[in-house]
């Protein structure tokens, strides 16, 4: 059984914004979270952050800077180590800072490890930005041990940039299909991070009947994002504004 407990890794390379805030909201209040765990290196600050802080436990901790020997340079490098070895050790959700509940993950947690597709039948592999998983997983263990052949670091858009956290766990769930519950591409990451499906986030007004989440993909979205505000949200119409009008 997982724990209906939510993890974050926050790496402080970034300021801590209204979606972030945000995010750790709709956790409470649409997805009925118990308890929420930040797992950070040192804490942000600001507004958002001081709205943030009494609704989450903070744990400290210290990046991983290596890997089987390898070399760890990017901070979503290192969070991809760290969320991996917390959902080991405790069981859990872990989610992205941008990512937005939409409703209770309550009937995915009879499960031993669940992933979403990224794109139509995981056309693009399955999206380590939300992960659900039982304590001492065989799944997480066999995803982690990965990282030995599979890792190879690189900057964004390199071609080894997600090699060990898209398209490996993709393989290993063709290996081991009983160890991992994969679920439609509309429940966690849709719609992608592609320029038309980023305006149909902050641009139009859609709704997703079967997503329990979305993924910002504040990457692609940073244009939007960092301009939001809270009278923005209560004064547009578009599929984002919508989502968080009522946790403002």
């Amino acid at each position: 059984m997982i724990p209906n407990v939510l993890h974050y890794v926050y790496i402080n390379e970034r300021p801590w914004k209204i979606h972030h805030y945000l995010s750790v909201k709709s956790a409470l209040v649409k997805a009925k979270i118990n308890e929420i765990n930040i797992w950070l290196d040192s804490e942000p600050s600001g507004e958002w952050w001081a709205k943030t802080k009494p609704l989450v436990n903070i744990i400290k901790i210290k990046p991983p800077t290596e890997i089987f020997g390898k070399e760890i340079k990017e901070p979503a490098h290192k969070s991809d180590v760290l969320r991996l070895e917390i959902l080991r050790d405790h069981g859990g959700i872990y989610v992205d800072t941008d990512v937005l509940f939409v409703k209770p993950f309550k009937d995915l947690l009879d499960n031993k490890f669940v992933l979403g597709e990224q794109g139509s039948g995981g056309c693009e592999g399955l999206c380590p930005a939300t992960i659900l998983s039982e304590k001492k997983s065989k799944f997480s263990e066999l995803w982690l041990n990965g990282f030995r052949d599979n890792f190879h670091g690189g900057p964004v858009g390199s071609p080894t940039w997600c090699l060990h956290s898209v398209n490996l766990p993709l393989a290993l769930s063709k290996k081991y299909p009983d160890l991992i519950t994969i679920v439609n591409h509309e429940c966690f990451f849709w719609p992608l991070y592609h320029q038309k499906h980023i305006e149909i986030i902050f641009e139009e007004n859609h709704r997703f009947p079967n997503a329990y989440s979305h993924h910002l993909w504040e990457s692609s979205g940073k244009k939007y994002l960092k301009e939001m505000t809270e009278e923005k949200i209560r004064l547009e119409n578009t599929t984002f504004t919508n989502l968080v009008k009522e946790l403002v």
